[in-house]
């Protein structure tokens, strides 16, 4: 097993946390899709109750309540971008490339620093 900070050991923990960017990212596409006629702040409170739910969910016990909220903020402020972009500009693949390059680039130093995660989450924490 490689150690934690080897390249060989962040590429699966770099894959793992952009596909839990996109799953959040896409559950605030889908509210917007659902909850029009919601505002922000209402539809905020229900996405990070959701992501929080998840991450228990998978973590339980695992790791101590401050981190289940710094990352369910986290991801909830991801959800909140597939929320809002939608209602804000046209879509743009371009856009949405560069825009979830620009949070790898972000997420990598983070990774770098944390310890290895446990591998049962549908939600990977950063």
């Amino acid at each position: 097993m490689s150690e934690p900070g080897s390249p060989q050991g962040t590429a699966p923990a770099a894959e793992g946390v952009m596909a839990s960017v996109t799953m959040a990212f896409n559950l605030g596409v889908a509210a917007a899709q659902h909850d029009g006629t919601k505002s922000v702040a209402e539809v905020a409170k229900e996405l990070k109750d959701q992501i929080y739910d998840q991450l228990k969910r998978a973590y339980g016990d695992q790791v101590q309540e401050p981190f289940l909220e710094a990352n369910a903020e986290y991801f909830t402020q991801i959800a909140l971008l597939g929320y809002i972009v939608p209602n804000v500009c046209a879509y743009d693949e371009g856009f949405k490339s560069r825009l979830f390059e620009l949070i790898e680039r972000r997420l990598k130093p983070q990774q770098q620093q944390q310890p290895p995660t446990p591998p049962k989450s549908d939600i990977i924490v950063p």
